[in-house]
């Protein structure tokens, strides 16, 4: 399907955002935030500790590890289409199977399943899929894909344990797959389209742009596409796969054990959950600031701010014993969660642009999700060993910090020479 390349009334990129959003909501079933609130009823039913609970998530976060790489340049190649609707319909039995399990065992193989499916696979042609739709709105239009995943967070988590009160933790889970499987496929099927260019179009529907040798050159967005190789070969790349990983780390360990922590604190198990509700909140509407600080600044920079200012949270959460430092915690971690959630997902497109994109990220995603899968095992032996989860809390702290700093020095890098003679616009004349 071929259209002329004029600016369209409405810009169709914006239907796959909003597919996008859909796919974020339903895939938050795999999230941290959700464990969390499921770890005092395996607990209770299966006698597990925390730390066994947490080896779940290290399960599914090294399948995500394993598969990111493999799958990076076929969503380049084949565009998200296929493997969000295949991903999101393969976490929907994964939930299916979770709510029947017996034994540790299965708890493993299926989390390793649906968390693997969810990190490695959705959320990662999700998010290439709408960075390939734009560039000049790529922050404000990753924020808007983001309030899917916010909305999931504000309302699973919460949802989730009044059924547990309600129907017990099964019922929960059949619920989660239900909710999953109803909005998370057919739209992706319909709507979710690969790339402006197969319509006529322009990323952010704007006019086309001169073609320069075999590669495209946007002049008024300044963005080449980098190679995988030639990506890989910057310093700039490590060092920001090294800050992510850190934020990987820190993050899905505070996701996964803030509720226990905030029960352990003296909050009722309701109060932990909405108090999460309300982080998820205040990180959807740091999500949309995303937008208008990447805009003027940068994603680099954004990230950096998200990091510091997140460190101040995880001082907030650690001396939380009220339900009113809950919610002062959850205004400014979630703030920060909004600004990093959004950021983390397009510094790379804002490195190295748009055609090897999925090739990019596939090769920093086993970096990030090793240490997202050690996080939370080191916050569950911490507890274990401790009773407190302050010897977990206070590293992660200063992991926000490093990662902060390391993020200062990854300038951007120069273009390599063969790539800069191929796109310069003097090259066509």
């Amino acid at each position: 399907m071929n259209r002329s390349a004029r600016e369209p009334r409405f810009f169709l990129g914006w239907i796959v955002v909003a597919v996008a959003g859909l796919v974020a909501f339903t895939e938050v079933a795999f999230f941290n935030p959700v464990l969390g609130v499921f770890i005092p009823e395996f607990e209770r039913e299966f006698g597990w500790s925390r730390t066994e609970i947490s080896l779940g998530v290290t399960v599914g976060s090294l399948v995500g590890a394993a598969i990111s790489p493999f799958l990076g340049p076929l969503i380049d190649r084949y565009g998200g289409r296929m493997f969000v609707a295949g991903g999101t319909a393969l976490t929907a039995v994964a939930l299916v199977l979770l709510a029947n399990m017996q034994t540790e065992w299965q708890f493993f193989l299926i989390y390793g399943l649906g968390r693997g499916t969810a990190s490695g696979l959705i959320t990662l042609a999700a998010t290439v899929t709408v960075s390939k739709w734009f560039v000049r709105r790529r922050g404000f239009a990753v924020g808007v894909t983001t309030l899917g995943s916010r909305a999931g967070f504000a309302l699973l988590p919460i949802s989730v344990q009044l059924l547990i009160d309600a129907q017990g933790w099964r019922t929960a889970v059949y619920a989660l797959a239900l909710t999953v499987g109803t909005i998370g496929v057919l739209p992706v099927l319909k709507w979710f389209h690969a790339k402006p260019e197969d319509f006529g179009l322009e990323p952010d529907g704007d006019a086309a742009m001169p073609v320069v040798g075999s590669a495209q050159y946007h002049v008024a967005q300044r963005e080449i596409s980098w190679s995988r190789a030639d990506a890989l070969r910057t310093r700039s790349f490590w060092l920001i796969t090294g800050s992510l990983s850190l934020l990987n780390f820190a993050t899905g360990a505070v996701n996964l054990h803030q509720i226990p922590h905030l029960v352990d604190s003296g909050l009722q198990p309701a109060q932990a959950a909405l108090i999460i509700s309300l982080l998820a909140v205040f990180s959807a509407a740091g999500a949309l600031v995303e937008g208008v600080i990447d805009a003027k600044f940068g994603a680099r920079r954004t990230l950096m701010l998200a990091m510091l200012v997140s460190a101040g949270g995880m001082v907030v959460l650690m001396n939380t014993t009220t339900v009113w430092m809950g919610v002062a915690y959850a205004g400014v971690y979630g703030l920060a969660f909004g600004l990093m959630i959004t950021s983390n997902q397009i510094v790379f497109a804002e490195y190295y642009g748009r055609e090897a994109l999925g090739a990019i990220r596939g090769a920093a995603a086993p970096f990030q999700m090793a240490l997202n899968s050690v996080g939370p095992i080191v916050a569950g032996l911490a507890f274990d060993l401790t009773g407190s989860y302050l010897a977990a809390f206070v590293p992660f702290t200063g992991c926000y910090l490093i990662a902060a700093a390391a993020l200062a020095v990854a300038h951007r890098p120069p273009l390599p020479a063969h790539v800069r003679v191929q796109t310069a616009p003097e090259a066509a004349g």
